[in-house]
């Protein structure tokens, strides 16, 4: 594949992420911050300007800038992120899935991420 098509392809994903960090903001127990960095991930290997309108953007910009410059986040937000992540992932793993091996599956991944949202420094409010 050409460079071209293959930054096309990182902006389409990233755009993929964007939106799901978009309905995030509006589903109670879905977390939108780890699709905006995703995101930013993407469009740093697809589009500067893109990355540039997602990291300059008012609602999400500056938690983006935090995470990359390893400022944290407040104990507040560990706790709320920890809290709805654990709720969804309850509710999903055993009132909405029958299969035994998808339920470990995500009791797993919400172990794993408790352990990265405790491991992220915490910063004063």
């Amino acid at each position: 594949m050409t460079d071209r098509i293959i930054k096309k392809i990182w902006v389409g994903v990233g755009l993929l992420f964007v939106a799901i960090g978009i309905l995030g903001f509006f589903i109670p127990l879905m977390p939108s911050l780890v699709f905006f960095l995703i995101a930013t991930y993407c469009f740093a290997r697809g589009s500067w300007r893109f990355l540039r309108m997602l990291v300059g953007n008012k609602h999400v910009g500056q938690q983006i800038i935090d995470y990359h410059k390893g400022r944290g986040m407040t104990k507040s937000t560990k706790m709320k992120a920890i809290l709805f992540m654990l709720t969804s992932m309850v509710i999903s793993a055993f009132f909405l899935v029958d299969k035994d091996w998808v339920r470990i599956a995500i009791c797993i991944t919400a172990i794993l991420v408790v352990f990265i949202i405790l491991a992220q420094k915490t910063k004063k409010a």
